[in-house]
């Protein structure tokens, strides 16, 4: 027998996102599953909002797998109760991830004592007064309430507010700690938490930074924004020390020249060290100001503390902070040429930015980086964050 032959994928998405959705359709029920996806939500998954299979600027077949997979295990049916009576915690605990979330939904509240060897079902009523029992025995301000972020906003909105009734603020979700370091760097600088843009700067913009995200993956909605960027001859850079298939190329379903044939998304790839992206931006904000090529008048007339900025930027070791990051110089004088030469800016990020020691800082020097080019305000640029579960 000669030797077989190893498949190497040359692109992400494509027809296994086809088949794996197909797979979830099945499984959910058709009739369910499309009932669910023509209803106007927000993706659990990526936060996209969605007009059925719509986006929120009103394009058609935009829904992906993640979505999909969201919507399919809210759709799961209940787990009854004659099955937390023949299986025990110990048997449980030999199911994987994958298997514990294939059994369904949790309908019946479920409770045991440390002594007990299965989950017991019980009444609603049963566990309201077992959860207010223990919230009398303890302080409010000793409490802290943790949610998912793939509950529902409604949800959401009334366990913080019951929080605060119940006299605490200490209120956070996973979404919250995902992108923590970005609230308080974005708050500091803007006053705002949140994004600078909407979905409809994003299809005027003539250049994406990618930072420490992968949408090919968690995204897959936004790279049809991306391929649309590459057709009107704009650019995607891409900063990661890890080089993702999908953010080279990818096949977008819904699009038949880009499913059979794949579309290129990144224009260049930038792989820093790990944690080299606060060394790399402000190698990049300095550069820029010293050859002459920051906006003085936008930061004098839109920006406090100037001058400090300018100080702190112009004592600078550009050499330094580019042997930090790992990269060359060849290589940043390309990233600022992209830069310097677009008309319209976006800088993106997700917890490959957040998740560092120094998240707080490099998402502060990103900020003043889009601050120094004009990039904030201005139709068609801005800044926009990831999120993803």
């Amino acid at each position: 027998m000669g030797k077989s032959k190893r498949i190497v994928k040359k692109r992400g998405g494509g027809w296994p996102a086809v088949r794996y959705s197909l797979k979830l359709g099945r499984k959910a029920g058709p009739f369910n599953l499309l009932k669910a996806i023509r209803k106007s939500n927000v993706c659990k998954t990526c936060a996209f909002g969605m007009k059925g299979a719509k986006n929120e600027l009103g394009e058609g077949l935009q829904i992906c797998k993640k979505g999909m997979q969201a919507i399919t295990q809210d759709l799961m049916p209940g787990i009854p109760i004659e099955f937390w009576k023949s299986h025990s915690i110990d048997h449980l605990k030999t199911y994987s991830g994958r298997e514990l979330e294939g059994l369904g939904r949790l309908i019946h509240p479920l409770y045991r004592n440390s002594e007990d060897s299965h989950f017991n079902t019980i009444s609603w009523d049963e566990a309201f007064d077992k959860i207010f029992d223990q919230f009398r025995k303890v302080p409010s301000d000793r409490t802290f309430f943790y949610t998912s972020g793939r509950s529902s906003n409604e949800a959401a909105f009334l366990v913080q507010l019951y929080a605060r009734q119940f006299g605490t603020n200490n209120v956070n979700n996973c979404s919250f700690y995902c992108h923590q370091a970005t609230g308080v760097a974005l708050g500091e600088t803007f006053g705002s938490a949140t994004a600078t843009l909407t979905l409809e700067d994003v299809e005027k913009s003539d250049l994406v930074v990618l930072i420490g995200a992968n949408p090919s993956s968690n995204h897959p909605r936004f790279m049809t924004h991306l391929m649309n960027l590459r057709k009107r001859k704009g650019h995607v850079l891409v900063i990661n020390p890890f080089k993702e298939l999908g953010l080279e190329k990818f096949s977008i379903p819904s699009k038949i020249k880009s499913l059979f044939f794949g579309s290129e998304i990144s224009s260049d790839y930038f792989q820093v060290h790990c944690g080299g992206d606060m060394s790399f931006l402000k190698a990049v904000t300095a550069r820029i100001w010293n050859d002459g090529n920051g906006n003085e008048e936008f930061l004098r007339r839109y920006c406090n503390n100037f001058e400090e900025w300018k100080e702190d930027i112009e004592a600078t070791d550009i050499e330094k902070l580019i042997e930090q990051a790992g990269l060359s110089k060849d290589e940043l004088e390309i990233f600022c040429n992209y830069l310097v030469t677009a008309e319209n800016i976006i800088f993106t990020w997700a917890m490959g930015l957040t998740h560092q020691v120094h998240g707080v800082r490099t998402i502060r020097i990103l900020s003043n980086l889009s601050l120094m080019l004009g990039m904030v305000g201005k139709p068609g640029s801005g800044l926009l964050i990831f999120q993803y579960l």
